[in-house]
C-alpha cells in the first residue's frame, strides 16, 4: 500500500500484523452485532472480501483508538467513522 508523502512522492505504508488485525476485525464485527462466520456461510461475503477487510484494517492508522474502544465497549451501534470496514459492517448487520 502506498500513500502520498509530504514531498509529493509515494511512501510505502507498513501493514500491521495480520493476526492482530484478523482478531481486531472479528472483535469489531462482534461489537457491531455481525457474525462474520455466518456471513461467509450465507454467502453475504466471500473469502476475498473477508481478506480485504483484514488487509484494510492492517493499513489503519487508528489502531490505538480501535483497541481502546474495543477494550472499553462490548457493543457499538456502528463501527467508528475512521474504520475502513464501517460500511461493510453496517451492510452485514442489516442483511
Amino acid at each position: 500500500m502506498t500513500t502520498p508523502s509530504a514531498t509529493g512522492g509515494l511512501e510505502m505504508q507498513t501493514l500491521g500484523d495480520i493476526r492482530d488485525h484478523f482478531w481486531r476485525v472479528i472483535k469489531m464485527a462482534k461489537a457491531c452485532d455481525v457474525d462474520l462466520s455466518t456471513a461467509l456461510d450465507e454467502d453475504k461475503i466471500n473469502i476475498a472480501e473477508y481478506a480485504d477487510m483484514i488487509t484494510g484494517c492492517r493499513g489503519c492508522e487508528q489502531v490505538e483508538k480501535c483497541d481502546r474502544l474495543l477494550a472499553e465497549t462490548a457493543h457499538v451501534d456502528q463501527a467508528p467513522a475512521y474504520c475502513v470496514n464501517r460500511e461493510t459492517f453496517a451492510e452485514l448487520r442489516q442483511a
